[in-house]
């Protein structure tokens, strides 16, 4: 109930989209907000740019033409990113963390769901406004790669202190958390505030921003499925992987993950920031 009010309550005072008030016809009230987000800028070259692309959306692109080569790149961006956000592991840890954190020597119920309250729900959301803060000073880029940077070395932390870890069934006759298993929700903890302010909210930024108008509702659709499809997977092995490869293993792979990750956004993901939609659309066209 909190964050559903919150959010009405951020809806109320959130700035119109210029674009959506030029496609009402109320010019004035576009040229204000974009004064207001973009105050160093032409507004009359703005939205001058910004209401011919309007008047080029009203073609809605078939699923043929978004496999095509003019929008391959938005496209494979979109979807590269969907799948990194899942496969560097983020729901299944927040969905076995009571099963981690019990093999990390949390033995009470009480105790298990106080450190994932804390460590994984509270510092997610509080971390996702670093992104707020961040996302258009420092930009889109950055904040992915540094944050594949702290998620893959605090991943290979703990892949590291579950070698000092007791298994489960012994860790739990214990009378509580061992210096391993403080490494691991400290690692823990560094896990969620990276992923919170990099490829939790960035990634949709880029997906959303990459896309013209005319195939964005497919396009985002088309991302939103393989990302949950990712999620899926991921989730569903998650304990396989551990019964096979053991805790240890299991987190370096993710940590090699997040390595592979932050070696295809380095060499693929351009900058958006400062970049309108129309801008945005017209690097694509120079790429292709």
């Amino acid at each position: 109930m909190v964050g559903g009010l919150a959010l009405f309550l951020i809806g109320v005072v959130a700035p119109e989209s210029p674009r959506w008030l030029m496609s009402r016809n109320r010019r004035a009230d576009a040229a204000k907000e974009t004064a207001k987000v973009q105050p160093d800028i032409d507004v009359d070259a703005q939205l001058a740019t910004v209401e011919s692309a309007i008047q080029q959306d009203g073609h809605t692109a078939t699923w043929g033409e978004i496999f095509s080569r003019k929008w391959r790149q938005p496209l494979l961006i979109a979807l590269g990113l969907a799948v990194f956000q899942q496969i560097t592991g983020i729901n299944a840890i927040i969905y076995y963390a009571n099963q981690i954190f019990a093999s990390a020597g949390f033995s009470t119920e009480i105790s298990r769901a106080t450190v994932t309250l804390w460590a994984i729900g509270g510092v997610n959301v509080l971390s996702t406004f670093i992104a707020i803060a961040f996302i258009d000073k420092i930009g889109r880029r950055l904040l992915l790669l540094v944050g594949l940077i702290e998620m893959g070395v605090s991943l290979a932390v703990v892949g590291g202190a579950f070698e000092f870890i007791a298994p489960t069934a012994d860790a739990v006759a214990t009378s509580g958390p061992t210096t391993a298993g403080i490494v691991t929700v400290v690692a823990l903890v560094v896990f969620i505030t990276s992923f919170a302010f990099s490829l939790g909210p960035v990634t949709w930024t880029v997906i959303n921003e990459g896309f013209p108008a005319q195939i964005r509702a497919r396009g985002v659709a088309l991302a939103t499925a393989v990302n949950w499809a990712s999620a899926f997977l991921v989730s569903q092995f998650f304990l396989s992987l551990v019964d096979i490869l053991g805790s240890t293993w299991t987190f370096w792979l993710l940590a090699l993950f997040c390595a592979l990750g932050w070696i295809w956004i380095y060499l693929r993901v351009p900058e958006t920031r400062g970049l309108t939609l129309e801008k945005i659309q017209e690097m694509w066209a120079v790429k292709s």
